[in-house]
């Protein structure tokens, strides 16, 4: 195991899981994850689907139990409803399948953007492909009558600047987003927008940090 990934996992051990004991572990059994194998977990009860009840929303990051390092550590996200008092998966995501390996760090955040009374779910996690790369990726998932899809995927911090070697000079930036909550919400849903805040361009830093607005789109027009 690298120095990079072993310096992760001991940093993530740190890190409490934020649901009660026994909810955690129907959620590791309902994965298939042993509770000795969790570096860390963020397991919340909320309202991410129409109607009266709550569903449970899970990102867990835990160890494989691979030797390779790429996939030595995963994220899996899952929404669960329950039937007969057992979670059954809603949706999810193997953050490891996506990415290609090399994840950590799995968090989420729970967001009404369009003032509906649902949530929208932020699902975070580490690309760790790059030693010389800080990369914190964002999926944001939305739900529509044909059900989750993930309404924007990208880097909410990036720092690429100490890549000379693996990284043209072109992309080698560092910049960190957030979500511009008030003025996503005044569209209800319809746009994302995120406040860009850019530190370095092709390798030099820049005199002062500079921001920039973005803008997505997010949801259907709600007027249609």
């Amino acid at each position: 195991m690298s120095a990079r990934v072993a310096t992760f996992l001991a940093a993530a051990l740190s890190v409490v899981a934020s649901a009660r004991a026994d909810t955690a572990a129907d959620v590791y059994a309902a994965m298939g994850i042993k509770p000795s194998s969790v570096m860390n977990s963020s397991i919340v009860s909320s309202k991410v689907l129409p109607g009266p009840d709550k569903q449970t929303v899970a990102v867990v990051t835990y160890l494989t139990g691979k030797k390779e390092e790429a996939s030595a550590l995963n994220v899996r996200f899952e929404v669960y409803g329950t039937q007969g008092g057992k979670l059954v998966s809603l949706y999810g995501r193997d953050m490891g399948g996506v990415n290609g390996g090399y994840v950590g760090r799995g968090e989420i955040a729970l967001l009404d953007l369009d003032g509906d009374g649902v949530n929208e779910i932020g699902v975070y996690y580490d690309n760790l492909k790059n030693p010389l790369v800080t990369e914190r990726r964002l999926d944001l998932i939305v739900h529509e009558d044909s059900g989750f899809r993930i309404a924007w995927t990208g880097a909410t911090e990036y720092d690429a600047t100490k890549a000379v070697r693996d990284i043209p000079q072109e992309r080698r930036d560092r910049y960190i987003r957030k979500l511009d909550y008030p003025s996503t919400r005044k569209t209800k849903g319809v746009t994302l927008f995120l406040t860009k805040t850019v530190i370095a361009v092709a390798g030099e830093r820049l005199p002062q940090p500079k921001k920039v607005q973005e803008t997505f789109p997010l949801k259907g027009d709600p007027q249609q």
